[in-house]
């Protein structure tokens, strides 16, 4: 497990779809990435925004942990709860030594109604959908009920 970090942002991970579905049903409760954020840890919130053709923000969860181990070591702790096929694992950790697990503890679906993009952008400034991550300085945020939740 990688150390508890500050906290002070909000993580912002970008997820296809088909992922974003099977994180809100719980099927999926480990994220992935090749590389692990620096500036969020355990008890820290990321924030789901789903990619094109969605471009949507669906949900905002706590994090539990944030694992790093070889690719194959971390397919054999967590591999069910991934929400991929081995192959899938396979392909994307291929040209890898290290994988990144980001466990989602609960969700916090405070939204009604998803988030569209526009609205983002009004409610924290700057927005842009990231590659991969990014983060949000929680004292920029716009919108006090994502606020009072994350605080």
């Amino acid at each position: 497990m990688i150390g508890d970090k500050l906290n002070k942002d909000l993580l912002i991970i970008s997820v296809k779809p088909e992922y974003a579905k099977k994180i809100l049903k719980g099927e999926k409760t480990i994220e992935l990435r090749k590389c692990a954020p620096k500036r969020v840890g355990k008890d820290g919130y990321i924030l789901i925004y789903v990619t094109s053709p969605i471009k949507e923000v669906w949900g905002i969860y706590k994090i539990e942990n944030i694992f790093k181990e070889n690719p194959s070591i971390l397919w054999e702790k967590f591999g069910e709860k991934t929400g991929i096929t081995k192959q899938e694992f396979n392909d994307y950790y291929k040209e890898t030594k290290n994988a990144f697990g980001i466990e989602l503890q609960e969700v916090k679906n405070l939204f009604k109604h998803s988030i569209k993009l526009d609205n983002l952008k009004g409610l924290i400034p700057g927005f842009m959908p990231p590659q991969t991550y990014s983060y949000i300085d929680l004292d920029i945020i716009n919108y006090s009920s994502l606020k009072e939740l994350i605080s």
